[in-house]
């Protein structure tokens, strides 16, 4: 599953001068999977980004991708086709623990309703041979991409290793979406509240390989539970295609 970078790639100080690195990417996958839910309606997304990366642990950077998702559209048929981040933050580690907390800005040019601002946390640890576990929170005071007005909290962990054979990339994670516009019942809607009616679980398993400089990947990735109140006021479970279970195919280059 294609997701935004966060973290910025860490430095080592070869002098006392001040050191810093800028980075980029590019993506192109066959579907843009955020959270379980597809941002392109499960058509192609064109990613990238740059990120400016500090000694000191600061960093800040900015990411963009093409979007298409019903459940922008609020305002009588225009939906968003441009999602673009700002973030900044400070990463460093502890007696080998890592961490990394910063605040994030989805943007989504021409369409204000849906601009969402997060704050995140997240902690990892390697194992060495026995590969990397990472645990993250993000928190929204109001969930509009989701097109809620109420706050949202999203819970994840994820595990990373490489095969020893070929040098085959593993990634897996289980998120938790929650918080009060995962609360939202019927009396909610007839005053005019926004939002869903049930928290729901993510996850996603993939592979990777680099070959001649790029990465490629496979992906399967999944949502459960989610719900929401329909034109008729009944509480069901999603079963538009963006919600679908799907294979996500990507290939992206470092810069």
């Amino acid at each position: 599953m294609m997701k935004k970078t966060l973290i910025a790639t860490a430095m080592l100080a070869t002098t006392a001068v001040a050191q810093a690195e800028i980075s980029g990417n590019v993506t192109m996958a066959s579907d843009y999977v955020f959270r379980g839910a597809s941002q392109t309606d499960n058509q192609m997304a064109l990613q990238g980004g740059f990120d400016y990366a500090h000694d000191s642990g600061l960093y800040v950077g900015t990411w963009a991708s093409n979007v298409d998702a019903d459940f922008f559209n609020s305002d009588g048929g225009h939906d968003p086709q441009l999602e673009v981040d700002l973030y900044g933050g400070y990463s460093s580690e502890f007696m080998g623990f890592g961490y990394d907390v910063g605040y994030l800005r989805y943007q989504y040019p021409g369409f204000t309703d849906a601009g969402t601002n997060e704050w995140y946390a997240s902690g990892s640890y390697s194992t060495g041979d026995y590969g990397d576990f990472s645990l993250s929170v993000n928190y929204s005071p109001t969930l509009n991409f989701w097109a809620s007005d109420q706050s949202g909290w999203y819970w994840k962990a994820g595990y990373d290793t490489t095969l020893p054979w070929y040098e085959i990339g593993v990634s897996a994670h289980v998120g938790y979406s929650t918080g009060d516009a995962f609360d939202v019942d019927a009396s909610d809607i007839a005053k005019g509240d926004s939002g869903l009616s049930d928290s729901y679980t993510d996850w996603s398993i993939g592979v990777s390989k680099s070959v001649f400089g790029v990465d490629l990947g496979i992906t399967y990735t999944d949502l459960t539970d989610l719900k929401a109140y329909n034109s008729s006021g009944v509480k069901e479970k999603c079963n538009d295609d963006w919600c679908d279970s799907k294979v996500v195919f990507s290939i992206s280059k470092s810069l």
